[in-house]
């Protein structure tokens, strides 16, 4: 993403943008590249994520801290810092995708009834190799979500944390063809656990985008990846 890009949907100011791209970078957690020049002038530098540095890695926590801290300081609590907050994890979830090479292969093998079923499975390789150790669940459409590659960040910010958590989740399925506002996702509710439910939305549940429910039981979660 650009500079300008990033400023438009944070609201702040370019330079303000540029000094924090720029830290990333400095720590190896963003790459800096250049667009192909458009007209007279510079062309414009484009950031994205380091993929040298692990989404299991000490560096992502690392990543993570960053990020959650500037949005909480530069966002009012609410639903606009949840929304910023999936739109990153959207954004985290493209990478993930784009990484992927058996991507198309599986999808494209899918059809019918089992489209939800293989989607689910996929989606649980996937997290399974960031550091979450999902297990589905009987039903086929709700993985257990047993570990938190930032856990003591999703304790302390669970409003952000998840939902951006839940923001790749979604980007991921919605390449499965699965729709977003369908897929929802219940944090530190069981001990041990967090709920991501696919193809169903939480009950009582209005705000549909949300799709956020965060429980009480935040101590009993592991913390970090399988070795």
């Amino acid at each position: 993403m650009t500079v300008a890009r990033v400023a438009e949907l944070l609201a702040q100011h370019p330079n303000t943008v540029r000094e924090h791209l720029e830290g990333l970078t400095g720590a190896g957690l963003a790459r800096r590249d250049h667009l192909a020049p458009a007209g007279r002038g510079r062309p414009a530098s484009v950031y994205t994520y380091s993929p040298e540095a692990s989404f299991a890695s000490p560096e992502y926590a690392v990543l993570a801290q960053v990020l959650v801290s500037y949005l909480t300081e530069v966002l009012p609590d609410g639903p606009t810092l949840r929304h910023h907050a999936r739109e990153a994890g959207r954004a985290w979830g493209r990478t993930i995708v784009a990484r992927d090479p058996e991507h198309g292969a599986a999808t494209s093998r899918r059809a019918g009834g089992r489209a939800v079923t293989g989607a689910v499975e996929h989606l649980r390789q996937r997290l399974d190799r960031v550091g979450f150790e999902p297990e589905v669940d009987d039903d086929g459409a709700t993985l257990r979500l047993h570990r938190c590659p930032v856990l003591a960040l999703a304790q302390e910010h669970p409003h952000v944390v998840c939902s951006a958590h839940l923001g790749m989740a979604r980007e991921i399925l919605a390449a499965e063809d699965v729709d977003a506002d369908k897929v929802s996702l219940e944090a530190f509710v069981e001990p041990g656990a967090c709920l991501l439910h696919v193809a169903r939305r939480l009950p009582g549940t209005d705000d549909a985008e949300d799709g956020l429910r965060v429980g009480p039981l935040r101590s009993t979660m592991s913390a970090g990846a399988r070795q």
